[in-house]
């Protein structure tokens, strides 16, 4: 049974992708509204069945001195399948349709990578 589970485990994780988004964020006002945002997609994921899928937001410290791509948001995706699930679901359209033009600045320039689990 163990070693089923470890199998399973390991599975899940050569399954798992991350998503990352660099960018600068101009203003504190921003930056919150930004934040709520992502909250509200995080609960949404939750409402329509995938709590293992959600992002997380990070910001470099305000003594480190690079000039752009100081924030980073992370998208946690369990498989493929479900970031494509997740991506079509009229519930999640609507949440970025709603924040298009509040979340648009941080698309904007920014660095896209979607990276896949290797072994």
């Amino acid at each position: 049974m163990l070693g089923t589970m470890v199998f399973n485990l390991a599975v899940s994780a050569q399954k798992a992708i991350t998503t990352v988004h660099f960018y600068d964020v101009k203003n504190a006002d921003m930056e919150k509204t930004y934040i709520a945002s992502l909250k509200e997609v995080n609960a949404l994921m939750l409402e329509i069945g995938f709590p293992n899928n959600y992002y997380s937001y990070f910001k470099l410290n305000t003594s480190d001195t690079t000039s752009t791509y100081r924030s980073c948001t992370i998208g946690h995706w369990t498989s493929d399948q479900d970031y494509n699930a997740i991506h079509a679901n009229p519930k999640f359209k609507a949440w970025s349709a709603k924040n298009k033009d509040n979340n648009a600045v941080f698309i904007t320039g920014q660095l896209y990578r979607k990276f896949y689990a290797v072994d």
